[in-house]
C-alpha cells in the first residue's frame, strides 16, 4: 500500500493548478511544477522570489491587503489577482490562501479564460441592450408621423368622391394599420427583452361579450370571405386589461383565418369558471407538427426557416408573453381534425 507522505507528493507534482507555500515575508518557499505550465517560469526562477514581483501594478495594493489578512492567522478564500508570464502577458488567479505557523499554504486557480468568457457576454449583453433600446426608440419615434399619416388619409376618405382615389386611399389606410401593428409589436418586444415585460392595466370589465363581439365582427370585415362561430359564457365581470386580451384574441383569430381551412367556419369558445378566464378559438385544416409546436411561441419565427414571412414574427411571442403578465398561460392543441390555441387566465 502506498504511503500517504507517497500520495501528497504525488499529487503536488501532478496537480493541474498552481500550489505554494509562501513565508511570512511574501517569498515563494516551495511551488509544484504546474506554475511552469501556467507562466512559463522555471521554478529556479521562482523560488526564493517575492510574490509582488510577479502581480500587475494595479494588483499590489490589494493582494498585500490580503496577505496581511492571512498573516493574522485568517484564510483567505478566491482573492484574484493577475500574475506575470514569462512573455509579459497576464494571467487571473483566484488564491485559496490558508496560514499553518509562519507559512501560507496555497492552491490557485486558472480563472483567465473565465474572465474571457464574463466579458464576452458582458458585451454581448450590452449589444443586445443598445438593439432593443434603438427598436423603443425607434418604433416611439415612428408613431407620431404615422398617426399624421393615418389621419390625413381618414380625412380624404371622407371628402374623396373618386373611385379610384377611394381605391388608393384605401389601400393606404391598410398598409398604415399594418405599419401600426408592427410598431406596436416591436416595442412590446423591446419591452420584454429590456425586462420591463408587458405592462398591463387591469380592470374590472362587465362586457366582455360586447368587446369580445366587437373584435369578431373586425376580422369579418377584414376577412370577408371567412365565417365565424361564437360561443361566450361569460357570467361575470372580469378582471384583467381588456384591450391586451382583445390584442390576444384578435391575434388569434387572425392566424386561424390564414392557416386554416377557408371553407371551415372558426370557432370560438369564452366562458368563466370561478376564477379564471378560458377563451379558445379553433379552425380546421393541416395540422402544426410537434416540432413547430415547440417554437411556435418564440420571437421571429416561422415553420421551416425561423423566419416570418408575413411581418415580424412576433404576434404569437407577444400574445403568449401577454398571457404570462396575467399569470395565465397560451397552449397550443392540433391533430388531424383541429387547430386550437386557448389562452386560460385568472380573472
Amino acid at each position: 500500500m502506498l504511503g500517504i507522505d507517497y500520495i501528497t507528493t504525488r499529487s503536488w507534482h501532478v496537480m493541474p493548478d498552481p500550489m505554494c507555500i509562501i513565508d511570512r515575508e511574501g517569498r515563494f518557499v516551495a511551488i509544484n511544477p504546474a506554475w511552469h505550465q501556467a507562466l512559463g517560469w522555471a521554478t529556479k526562477e521562482m523560488m526564493g522570489q517575492p510574490f509582488i514581483d510577479y502581480l500587475h501594478r494595479d494588483d499590489v495594493e490589494p493582494s498585500m491587503a490580503a496577505f496581511d489578512v492571512v498573516k493574522t492567522g485568517e484564510p483567505v478564500l478566491r482573492f484574484e489577482n493577475r500574475y506575470r508570464t514569462r512573455t509579459g502577458a497576464y494571467r487571473w488567479f483566484s488564491w485559496v490562501s490558508v496560514p499553518e505557523g509562519n507559512y501560507f499554504y496555497c492552491t490557485v486557480r486558472d480563472v483567465t479564460e473565465d474572465k474571457a468568457r464574463d466579458r464576452a457576454l458582458d458585451e454581448q449583453r450590452k449589444e443586445a441592450i443598445l438593439r432593443e433600446q434603438f427598436l423603443a426608440i425607434l418604433g416611439h419615434d415612428l408613431r407620431s408621423p404615422l398617426s399624421a399619416l393615418l389621419s390625413g388619409v381618414r380625412h380624404l376618405l371622407r371628402s374623396e368622391r373618386d373611385a379610384t382615389s377611394q381605391k388608393v386611399l384605401h389601400h393606404m389606410s391598410d398598409s398604415g394599420q399594418r405599419m401600426a401593428e408592427l410598431i406596436a409589436n416591436m416595442m412590446d418586444f423591446a419591452r420584454v427583452r429590456l425586462g420591463d415585460g408587458i405592462g398591463l392595466d387591469r380592470r374590472a370589465h362587465d362586457d366582455f361579450t360586447r368587446d369580445i363581439a366587437q373584435v369578431v365582427q373586425e376580422c369579418q370585415n377584414a376577412f370577408p370571405g371567412s365565417h365565424f362561430t361564437t360561443d361566450l359564457q361569460l357570467t361575470r365581470t372580469i378582471e384583467c386589461d381588456g384591450p391586451r386580451i382583445m390584442q390576444v384574441l384578435a391575434n388569434l383569430l387572425a392566424n386561424a383565418v390564414t392557416h386554416g381551412d377557408k371553407s371551415e367556419p372558426i370557432q370560438l369558445h369564452a366562458q368563466t369558471t370561478e376564477d379564471r378566464v378560458i377563451i379558445a378559438v379553433t379552425n380546421k385544416g393541416k395540422p402544426i407538427s410537434v416540432e413547430v409546436r415547440q417554437a411556435l411561441f418564440q420571437p421571429f419565427f416561422r415553420a421551416g426557416t425561423g423566419i416570418s414571412a408575413n411581418g415580424l414574427g412576433l404576434g404569437l411571442y407577444i400574445c403568449a408573453e401577454i398571457a404570462k403578465a396575467h399569470k395565465g398561460k397560451l397552449s397550443v392543441v392540433s391533430n388531424e381534425d383541429t387547430t386550437t390555441f386557448t389562452l386560460n387566465f385568472p380573472g
